[in-house]
């Protein structure tokens, strides 16, 4: 989950990618067992992304984010192909999105 979002970053040109699933389920709940499935997850960094990721993004990119996560296929190729699905008001919106909670939540660190 972290790799998504300091891949999403890259791709912007600063650092890479992400996206969302639909289909009941909780999405915080859904991003948060993905991120702590990582190595070196912490559910401080963990819980701080997902709150970002639900307050941040809108129901369909928040969507194609939690589909990505619960994929499980990180790879650059899975990742560049998500992005280039994306809208360019999408691509925005995760962009900003994957900067603040860089930042905010320590990720990448």
């Amino acid at each position: 989950m972290k790799k998504m979002f300091v891949g999403g970053l890259m791709a912007a040109g600063l650092i890479g990618l992400a996206a969302c699933g639909g289909g009941g389920g909780d999405p915080k709940a859904e991003l948060v067992k993905a991120c702590m499935a990582e190595e070196g997850s912490s559910q401080e960094e963990c819980d701080c992304m997902a709150n970002a990721a639900v307050e941040q993004l809108d129901k369909d990119l928040l969507k194609i984010l939690v589909d990505a996560a619960k994929s499980g296929d990180q790879s650059d190729e899975a990742m560049a192909a998500m992005m280039g699905e994306l809208t360019p008001e999408q691509m925005n919106q995760f962009m900003g999105f994957a900067m603040s909670a860089g930042m905010t939540c320590g990720l990448g660190q």
